[in-house]
């Protein structure tokens, strides 16, 4: 839970960075500068679009094949790295959107965040996520014994 809460923290923060200046709000927007806008704009974006579903993707993978010859307190360590590997993929996402978005004063970082930020909440922690995780592999392993 902890990590999920840092996350949402530097997003909030890295915001609070945009809104008072210090990430300098359109330095990239002016005319000189149109190609490097399309160019961190699309960069955004095609980021967004590989690394959220990628992520999630990851986590499906590694948490429900590799998993099923390990004991349940190596289970439970490697379902929280690839917990962590997921979200730290999102924040990724989504710092990419934010700082994109002040430095361009275009919204399509922002949509970029905001998606990311909303995956994020797939990632709460809960114990009847692990729980349920946890007695699935358990059953998988006696099956294929």
């Amino acid at each position: 839970m902890g990590e999920f809460c840092a996350v949402w923290l530097l997003a909030i923060i890295t915001y609070m960075l945009g809104e008072t200046g210090i990430i300098p709000n359109g330095i990239l927007a002016d005319a000189d500068s149109h190609t490097t806008g399309v160019y961190l704009n699309t960069a955004v974006i095609l980021f967004t679009l590989v690394c959220v579903p990628l992520s999630l993707k990851l986590f499906a993978l590694n948490t429900s094949r590799g998993l099923r010859r390990m004991n349940k307190d190596d289970a439970l360590t490697s379902y929280h790295v690839w917990s962590l590997v997921r979200l730290g993929m999102l924040a990724l996402c989504a710092e990419a959107g934010l700082v994109a978005y002040y430095l361009l004063v275009d919204t399509t970082g922002l949509l970029c965040a905001c998606i990311s930020m909303v995956m994020t909440l797939l990632c709460i922690p809960s114990r009847e996520k692990v729980r349920d995780f946890l007695s699935a592999n358990d059953e998988e392993r006696a099956g294929n014994i």
